[in-house]
């Protein structure tokens, strides 16, 4: 093999040496660079919608024809035939008989492939898996090591053979460089060790892999540092790029978007659209000037969209359609009204200043506010309950209480995945009356409850109660209790020194007088009732599934 390889030319038709001259004669329409095999050089070209490898002098290696070729690695290239993927030798014969919808490149000996199911894993260069798992997703191996990302949508590190590596998932992931590994949760990037966890506190926008022991990072506020193996700052090498003036004037103006939306969707015109505005004018009885100003805000935040003349909500947009699965129409018109108020009561509460909250009598007595308000709360039990019902073990003939579950979207989601088993709904009288799920009963948190369970579900329920009432509900739900039933809390986990949550832990204080929690004080609430906390699952979004017992068992 020659020291100095040619490279593609500007034009990317064929390759030329340092000095500017063709290493060959031939012209593509595209070049591929060279890349080294036991017995050659070789390179992938297209030509005439046909695609091979030619060697240093232009000349083919084979005499088969791909629709596409890409590079030689570990003497093993991919292509591409009559929609197949799959992997051929440098005399352009394939080494295994299986196709795939998608191959990488070989490294380490290994290759990633994707399957008709679109799932990911690893094989031999004999096409052999070499685990039995499959991944939504996975990257190459380096040393080793290979990033695999679950059905969740999270990420981890797995070994040859399939095994984790660690016991973490992330958000997004690398492969281990120099012993550390980038990966990033829901507060942004940081690095990891070989054993997946965090070597410092801190959280990035983004970084890179470590540098002769040092990382290039850029922080929220747009500014670039280095820092060590030990997460310490060595140079400043980029100021704040962000205006923290601007920034804390916009946080405080956040009122804009809420009203905005709010007022986009009382006009009703989520439900026009497409359209244009002289049509939505004329609908809704408007100016249409003032119809413009109103669609420009929405267009900055994102919510329509326009193209010649014509308006359109976008995907985030959609969410505000009265007629969408997980509408947040109902959402919009409740917190620029009635779950306003409470906000002005925070200076009270924050000073210790206790009042009476009766916001679910209130709903409950208003029927055209109890269906809105609990039409939201369909919506985030539609967006966040239906993935968790695969952490369930219900059996055939046990029986769920579903306490307090609003309009009973979780009900039915458990219903569908456990047919067998019984589902009951409950509820204040004048929110079940509202339900289509039928198998529903009316009841109340504070008094006997009219049911005994296998399992009580208690979805987002304690987070609007303070402790002394959380424990009492708590009880009931233990006293409901069949022998060896189970009691399971949906909440969203707070984590010690983090703050991600406190501004919903603060909307609950003002407006219920609850609050968000973490798991050591949800360990305080159950030792209170006499239960004790069994396991806890991520339900890989915003909340997690807690399952309590009693504590005797």
């Amino acid at each position: 093999m020659p020291d100095i390889l040619p490279k593609a030319s500007a034009d990317r038709s064929h390759h030329i040496w340092p000095d500017s001259t063709a290493a060959y004669e031939n012209r593509f329409d595209e070049v591929l660079s060279f890349h080294p095999v036991d017995n050659g050089t070789f390179a992938a070209v297209t030509s005439s919608g046909k695609a091979w490898h030619i060697n240093i002098e232009g000349n083919p290696i084979y005499s088969q024809r791909f629709d596409r070729t890409f590079g030689f690695y570990c003497n093993y290239a991919a292509v591409i035939h009559e929609g197949r993927w799959f992997h051929i030798d440098y005399s352009g014969e394939r080494i295994y008989k299986e196709n795939y919808v998608f191959v990488g490149n070989f490294q380490e000996g290994i290759c990633v492939v994707c399957d008709e199911q679109d799932l990911y894993y690893h094989i031999d260069s004999h096409g052999t898996p070499l685990y039995n798992g499959r991944w939504k997703y996975c990257g190459d191996y380096r040393e080793g090591v290979a990033v695999a990302q679950s059905s969740s949508g999270l990420s981890t590190h797995i070994n040859k053979d399939g095994s984790l590596v660690h016991s973490y998932w992330f958000l997004d992931l690398d492969v281990f460089h120099k012993g550390f590994a980038r990966a990033k949760d829901q507060n942004g990037w940081f690095h990891i060790d070989s054993e997946g966890n965090a070597i410092y506190p801190e959280r990035y926008q983004s970084i890179e892999p470590f540098y002769n022991g040092c990382s290039r990072v850029e922080l929220t506020n747009g500014a670039l540092i280095t820092i060590d193996e030990f997460g310490e700052v060595v140079r400043t090498i980029r100021s704040a790029t962000n205006d923290p003036f601007a920034e804390l004037s916009a946080d405080m103006v956040g009122y804009w978007r809420t009203f905005s939306i709010s007022t986009f969707v009382e006009l009703g015109l989520p439900d026009l659209l497409p359209s244009t505005i002289d049509s939505m004018a004329s609908k809704i009885t408007a100016p249409p000037p003032m119809i413009q100003r109103l669609l420009n805000a929405m267009r900055e935040l994102n919510i329509v969209a326009s193209h010649q003349e014509v308006w359109m909500l976008t995907e985030k947009g959609q969410y505000l359609s009265r007629n969408h699965t997980k509408t947040l129409a109902s959402a919009a018109l409740e917190y620029s009204n009635e779950l306003l108020t409470p906000w002005k009561r925070l200076p009270n509460a924050i000073l210790g200043q206790s009042e009476e909250r009766k916001i679910f009598e209130q709903v409950a007595s208003d029927p055209s506010r109890c269906f809105k308000h609990h039409q939201m709360l369909n919506s985030y039990a539609a967006h966040d309950y239906e993935k968790a019902t695969s952490l369930f073990n219900i059996l055939d003939g046990q029986v769920l209480f579903d306490a307090a579950g609003g309009l009973g979207a979780f009900s039915a989601y458990l219903q569908t995945q456990f047919s067998e088993a019984n589902i009951v709904l409950g509820d204040l009288a004048d929110v079940v009356a509202l339900s289509n799920y039928t198998n529903k009963l009316a009841f109340d948190l504070f008094a006997k409850w009219p049911i005994t369970a296998d399992h009580v579900l208690l979805a987002r329920v304690l987070h609007d109660w303070p402790d002394d009432d959380a424990v009492f509900i708590l009880k009931n739900a233990f006293t409901a209790l069949k022998e060896t039933g189970q009691i399971h809390v949906i909440e969203m986990l707070l984590k010690d020194g983090d703050s991600s949550g406190s501004l919903c832990d603060l909307h609950l204080l003002a407006a219920t007088g609850g609050q968000e929690r973490t798991l050591k004080q949800f360990e305080k609430l159950a030792a209170a009732a006499g239960l004790t906390i069994r396991d806890v699952q991520n339900t890989h979004g915003l909340v997690s599934l807690i399952t309590m017992v009693p504590a005797n068992d």
